[in-house]
């Protein structure tokens, strides 16, 4: 019995070690495989949107999320971009080939690859490799190559067609809209026919000569033309494109011009004075002339004269004046018959539908001679009354 304890005890103490000797090996395993666990899972690098499908000539972006068990410098490349594509990362403005990160607030960066135009349709790889404190991190990017495939970009013009005569400025509203996936940023070119004034710029703005546009947002353009005051009546197109990021759009408008309206009023020897002799009628000749390109109609002839005074015209009104036609009026003036002598001034107006025109005339009031002949009797009778009175009475 004392024997077969012993021997009892002898396999406890063995079994005891084996046990010992077992945990240890798990701890030494433990130990070693500790630190690749770590820098497996330690480092991380995401993206929303880690497969997109891109046009030749776009750029395709990439937001990357970066993230390291503790804040530390992460180094990052791009590996198995295509031939003739360029990948670059982006970070505060700045390219760069690391950051530091934070993990609490881990900065932007952005991979932002180039594809060149003619590059044929097809899927191509890009592996992002970040590694920083002994850690590493991979992410796959796929980006699939497809004509037409990110949208488009279009412009519109509410009104594309406005008329007015060639004294205007005509001013276009137009719309871009960008149907893309990426914010566009678009060169502005806008033309006339020769001799006019075009421009275009972004509605707000006088002088950039380019519109940014978000991805499937709208931007405006604002296009003013102006033309040479010579145009002849008649349609003229105004072209304007955009181009900028492979993408292109054009918009034909168009300006009728209806003509200029303008009328000259004066006298036929250019004299604008007259004389009149109060209270009786002096004719006195006005001329109208159409100096527009277009023709101008219903023309009223009137005039602002000093109180009491009466003008008429011959002809009143004149129904239409073709462009470059001159017509005469006949202005009947007649002052008040008690107007003092002297100059007084009057203004004549044409009134047409289209346009008005006025002259100011100067009109000299003259006693009449009837009255010059009494006065120089009635000065004659005086003397001779006064001769007659000293010459009886004188010598008494």
């Amino acid at each position: 019995m004392h024997v077969s304890d012993r021997a009892s005890g002898q396999s406890r103490r063995r079994q005891a070690s084996r046990a010992a000797l077992l945990l240890g090996l798990v701890g030494i395993v433990a130990g070693a495989t500790a630190p690749i666990a770590a820098a497996a899972g330690g480092l991380s690098i995401t993206t929303p949107y880690p497969a997109v499908v891109a046009e030749p000539g776009s750029t395709a972006s990439f937001d990357l999320t970066i993230k390291p068990p503790s804040a530390q410098r992460v180094d990052l490349k791009a590996n198995g971009v295509p031939s003739g594509w360029t990948a670059r990362f982006l970070g505060g403005g700045l390219t760069i080939d690391g950051a530091y990160v934070d993990p609490k607030a881990p900065p932007k960066v952005t991979l932002d690859v180039a594809i060149p135009d003619g590059t044929a349709p097809g899927t191509s790889t890009i592996t992002v490799v970040g590694s920083g404190g002994g850690l590493s991190d991979s992410l796959a990017l796929t980006i699939r190559v497809a004509n037409a495939a990110a949208g488009d970009v279009t412009m519109t013009s509410d009104f594309p067609e406005l008329q007015g005569p060639s004294s205007s400025t005509f001013t276009f509203n137009l719309t871009v809209k960008n149907s893309t996936a990426a914010e566009g940023t678009y060169t502005i070119n806008a033309t006339g026919p020769d001799g006019w004034t075009v421009s275009a710029k972004p509605s707000g703005s006088s002088q950039a000569t380019t519109v940014t546009v978000s991805a499937g947002g709208t931007g405006s353009i604002s296009v003013t033309a102006t033309p040479p005051s010579t145009v002849d009546a008649g349609t003229y197109p105004i072209k304007v494109s955009i181009a900028g990021g492979g993408k292109t759009a054009e918009s034909d408008l168009n300006v009728v011009i209806t003509g200029t309206f303008s009328l000259d009023v004066s006298t036929p020897d250019q004299v604008l004075s007259t004389s009149a002799n109060a209270g009786s009628e002096k004719d006195f000749e006005i001329t109208v002339h159409n100096t527009g390109s277009s023709p101008i109609t219903n023309v009223a002839m009137s005039a602002s004269a000093p109180t009491d005074w009466k003008v008429t015209f011959q002809p009143a009104s004149i129904a239409s004046l073709a462009a470059d036609q001159t017509q005469t009026v006949t202005a009947q003036i007649t002052p008040t018959s008690d107007a003092i002598a002297g100059d007084y001034q009057m203004t004549v107006t044409a009134k047409a539908t289209e346009a008005t025109g006025d002259v100011s005339i100067r009109v000299r009031v003259e006693t009449p001679s009837f009255w010059w002949i009494v006065g120089i009797v009635l000065i004659l009778a005086t003397f001779a009354g006064l001769y007659w009175v000293f010459r009886t009475y004188g010598r008494r």
